[in-house]
């Protein structure tokens, strides 16, 4: 890694070719520096922990300015983030005086009804693309918190609720157009750039900044779905219940969540499921999920019929901005009772005794994975092919001074509930803040046998790793 030249900031760079590149830009594009107004907002992310001062923050208006910034900062080796959701709690969308590619106002969501196509320009969000589409009674895959940007989200793969159904969001993307590490605009598809097209699907940030994705849309009709919530005592109930449910579901259409967490104001710990049928009728829904609710009277129960949008909002309340945040990752082939037994023994004691981290919470998602793993592992970059479960282990807390006791934690929990034998881990949560560091093994453990191929197309379109944020691949 030290062969490839360091990164520089702004400061670094002589100041009449930074203001040079800030006037080159039309009226309609802003260029912020820090005291400029609109700066702070720019530089607001998911996480509190995820803000940095970023040297210029380029508010891109059209293609040629995600162009201009590019080549810029890659002739300077500028370190260089692009920002959409600004989900990231590692940092990927931020950068601490280089420059940011704000791609905010790139949010254009248009559908082609006839062809089944969406076209999303890279700074949407999943909002964006789920309330377009909806107006034609069409949906894809996407986020299951709606304010999530899909450029990160689809890069790294992309589970939501239709995955049981049509696949990760990466299988339903059919092209792309694509601004690599040289400035060069690059149109993606099965016949165009295959290579390129192959490593989007799944290699994170390693390729460029993606102006426009290209999804297969489906025809989706409204969906019965909500949040059940029982008391922590039932934990042993509800997981035997859940299993026999995932024993019998009709993995297409019927995906399920739930998280280990405490809720506000009195802090008690709960069991949340969010439970969705792809059918507008309560009563299948009912008949879907009779095991969950014979394991007794709920202490709240929000369901309903309601358009697919909304179903993407249901857990806004648990993906809120503000406060310092990390997401760690394990993978589960099955339910065992006795290590999530032991992780929610963990969760209590831990946030029993640092009360600033009581709203940090573990979430297991459920979705069906027939679909996904029907596709070959050497088709697209992402790797894991193979039945699993997401669990998202949420930190959420208050101080700084508290880092390092919070990580040991979560990498503690990831242990307990791992039960994947290949410990593989999913991209879009592979943590290389500065805090976590660069780990080999995690990155093997991250595309497997799609590794070697990653390098040398790493090696072929960015042979200076200038995309270097998140998970990095190194030639």
């Amino acid at each position: 890694m030290n062969k490839y030249p360091p990164k520089k900031l702004i400061k670094d760079i002589d100041s009449t070719d930074v203001q040079n590149f800030k006037v080159s830009f039309n009226s309609s594009t802003n260029v912020l520096s820090e005291g400029d107004e609109g700066y702070e907002k720019s530089i607001i992310r998911w996480a509190d922990n995820a803000i940095k001062k970023a040297g210029i923050v380029v508010q891109a208006t059209c293609l040629d300015d995600i162009v201009k910034t590019v080549k810029f900062a890659s002739k300077n080796h500028l370190d260089f983030a692009v920002s959409c959701g600004g989900h990231s709690s590692s940092g990927t969308s931020s950068s601490e005086g280089g420059v940011v590619l704000d791609m905010r106002n790139l949010n254009k969501v248009r559908v082609d009804v006839e062809k089944k196509l969406i076209y999303a320009q890279g700074g949407a969000l999943f909002g964006d693309v789920d309330n377009e589409a909806w107006k034609y009674g069409l949906a894809t895959v996407g986020g299951v918190v709606d304010h999530t940007g899909i450029g990160g989200l689809t890069l790294g793969g992309g589970f939501g609720h239709l995955t049981g159904r049509h696949g990760l969001t990466i299988d339903n993307v059919v092209g792309a157009t694509i601004v690599t590490a040289d400035g060069e605009v690059k149109e993606l598809s099965e016949s165009k750039n295959k290579d390129l097209f192959w490593a989007i699907r799944g290699c994170g940030a390693n390729f460029g900044v993606v102006y426009e994705f290209i999804y297969k849309a489906h025809e989706q009709k409204e969906v019965f779905a909500g949040v059940v919530v029982y008391p922590a005592e039932k934990l042993d109930t509800i997981i035997e219940a859940i299993n026999i449910w995932l024993k019998n579901r009709r993995s297409e259409n019927e995906g399920m969540a739930f998280v280990i967490s405490r809720s506000p104001p009195e802090n008690k710990p709960t069991i949340a499921l969010l439970l969705f049928s792809n059918d507008p009728s309560e009563q299948v829904f009912r008949e879907r999920y009779s095991v969950i609710y014979n394991c007794g009277e709920p202490i709240m129960e929000q369901v309903g019929c309601m358009p697919y949008p909304k179903l993407n909002t249901l857990a806004n309340g648990f993906a809120s901005f503000g406060d310092r945040k990390a997401m760690f990752n394990a993978h589960i082939t099955h339910l065992d009772l006795s290590d999530i037994r032991e992780a929610y023994n963990s969760y209590i004691k831990f946030t029993d005794e640092n009360p600033t981290t009581s709203q940090s919470y573990l979430a297991f998602d459920l979705y069906g994975t027939e679909k996904f793993c029907s596709v070959p592992t050497d088709s697209t970059a992402f790797y894991p092919r193979k039945p699993f479960y997401n669990v998202v282990i949420v930190q959420r807390w208050l101080n700084e001074k508290d880092d390092k006791i919070v990580y040991d934690w979560a990498k503690k929990i990831q242990n307990i509930i791992s039960n994947d034998e290949e410990k593989s881990l999913y991209v879009n949560f592979v943590d290389m803040s500065d805090d976590i560091g660069y780990n080999e093994n995690r990155i093997k453990s991250t595309w497997g046998d799609n590794l070697e191929k990653l390098k040398e197309l790493k090696g072929k379109y960015d042979p200076n790793v200038f995309f270097r944020k998140g998970a990095i691949i190194w030639p």
